[in-house]
């Protein structure tokens, strides 16, 4: 059996999957805090199953909600560049929401080009000068961030080790931990993932002690943006993973509900109807999640578009059409038919049977098709090992995704590997869904998210 958890503000919602049949869902606990929430929907769902409890294997929280409404703590950002923004016009703007929590801002010099070639010696000496003034503030949360971090980290790692060796109580977020060639958004997802990393500990610890008190034999997880899951103890570090899981949930829940590991999922809610897509059993996803022209967080996430009456049809591609309304006495828009009524939340269904995921989003220098593909698989035995090291079984993981881009802007032999290994458990099963290998080796950039421990 699996729990899948929804989490907001002062309430807590439950359900209880056996297979893919929901054999719980009692109504959500409102209390005067989270924390009392969880634990009298944990007690109630005790009392529900009875013996029954011995079977909960695992507990998926959905705590994006939560994490989008708490207030983002203060934070120092950390930039490393061969120079100082030249004036205002130059300096990385940042959403209006985040802008406010950037406490101090402290320009180190440094960097890489595409190639992972310093483009100025780091100024460690100068930045070791200034970190007593860094450490002794209030300010707990640092976002490190680096031109070229997408091709060499070393840099940001030694900042972050020399922070971490005078103080290792300080919450660091490095910006190569989020795969995005635009040094703006992976400023930003830095920022805000570093804003948001208390908040991450609170819920993980409130979580796993209730969690524990109750279903002692279960394995504690949080849902992600790109529909997997991760344990529970990430949240602390990456929150930022888990702060819009919702849209890919639900699809991942309709589709499980309607027996549909491929194909299209429609869904009819009271903002709106959507359509996205599932591939191996989970959402297609773009590595960006973005926020129109401002700068995008870069994290995997399913791909939600909204659903227009020039929509293409094409019959050869299975479809579910999931009426999530909350009154579904009028008919659905665009002459839909739904083919799943669901009775239940889908977006928590999706949180229950969402598998392990893991990613590797890196740039690679190759010299030809033999050693394109080397690198390639040398990829997806990565991502495979990542999810192993996650908690999947060796025996229990799949690849769903495996692409490779060219690089735009002239630079030749340069290319980038995105791909996503899913996994279960061992005792869990992996569904009749076929493995992708989706090889491209010169596609079009669409936009990925560089694998994260998470």
């Amino acid at each position: 059996m699996r729990i899948g958890l929804r989490l907001q503000g002062t309430s807590c919602r439950a359900l209880v999957l056996d297979g893919h049949s929901v054999v719980a869902a009692p109504a959500a606990v409102r209390c005067s805090t989270l924390a009392k929430a969880v634990d009298t929907t944990f007690e109630e769902l005790r009392h529900e199953l009875g013996t029954e409890i011995t079977k909960v294997t695992d507990i998926t929280s959905d705590a994006g909600r939560v994490l989008a409404a708490r207030k983002p703590a203060s934070v120092i950002a950390i930039r490393i560049s061969p120079r100082p923004p030249a004036d205002a016009f130059h300096v990385t703007g940042l959403p209006a929401l985040v802008e406010p929590v950037v406490a101090r801002t402290v320009h180190v010099g440094g960097g890489h080009d595409l190639r992972g070639r310093p483009l100025a010696p780091l100024g460690l000496e100068a930045f070791l000068a200034e970190l007593p003034g860094i450490l002794s503030g209030e300010v707990r949360n640092i976002a490190i961030t680096s031109v070229g971090s997408t091709a060499s980290k070393d840099h940001e790692t030694s900042i972050a080790d020399a922070i971490l060796s005078s103080d290792s109580e300080m919450r660091i977020s490095i910006s190569s931990d989020f795969y995005s060639s635009v040094f703006r958004d992976r400023d930003y997802t830095a920022i805000l993932n570093s804003a948001l990393m208390e908040t991450g500990e609170d819920l993980a610890a409130m979580l796993e002690a209730s969690g524990r008190r109750h279903f002692p034999s279960a394995t504690m997880w949080f849902a992600k943006n790109d529909g997997g899951r991760a344990p529970l103890a990430r949240l602390a570090v990456i929150p930022i993973h888990g702060l819009r899981p919702e849209p890919a949930m639900q699809i991942l829940g309709a589709a499980t509900l309607a027996g549909a590991p491929d194909g299209e999922v429609v869904i009819c809610a009271d903002s709106g109807v959507t359509v996205g897509q599932i591939r191996g059993g989970l959402p297609a996803t773009r590595s960006v999640i973005r926020q129109g022209y401002e700068a995008s967080l870069a994290s995997n996430a399913a791909v939600v578009e909204p659903y227009t009456a020039d929509h293409p049809v094409r019959p050869a591609v299975p479809s579910v059409i999931a009426d999530l309304r909350s009154g579904q006495d009028t008919p659905l828009p665009f002459g839909l038919v739904p083919t799943l009524a669901a009775a239940h939340d889908a977006g928590q269904v999706g949180s229950a049977v969402a598998p392990l995921t893991a990613w590797i989003d890196r740039l690679e220098t190759v010299s030809g098709r033999a050693d394109l593909q080397l690198v390639q698989r040398r990829a997806e035995e990565d991502a495979e090992s990542a999810a192993v090291q996650l908690g999947a079984s060796p025996g229990l993981t799949r690849i769903i995704e495996s692409n490779v881009y060219a690089m735009p802007y002239g630079n030749p032999g340069i290319v980038r590997i995105r791909v996503q290994a899913a996994g279960e458990v061992s005792g869990d099963t992996i569904e009749d869904a076929a493995e992708i290998h989706v090889r491209t080796p010169f596609g079009a950039e669409e936009g990925a998210g560089r694998w994260a421990p998470c």
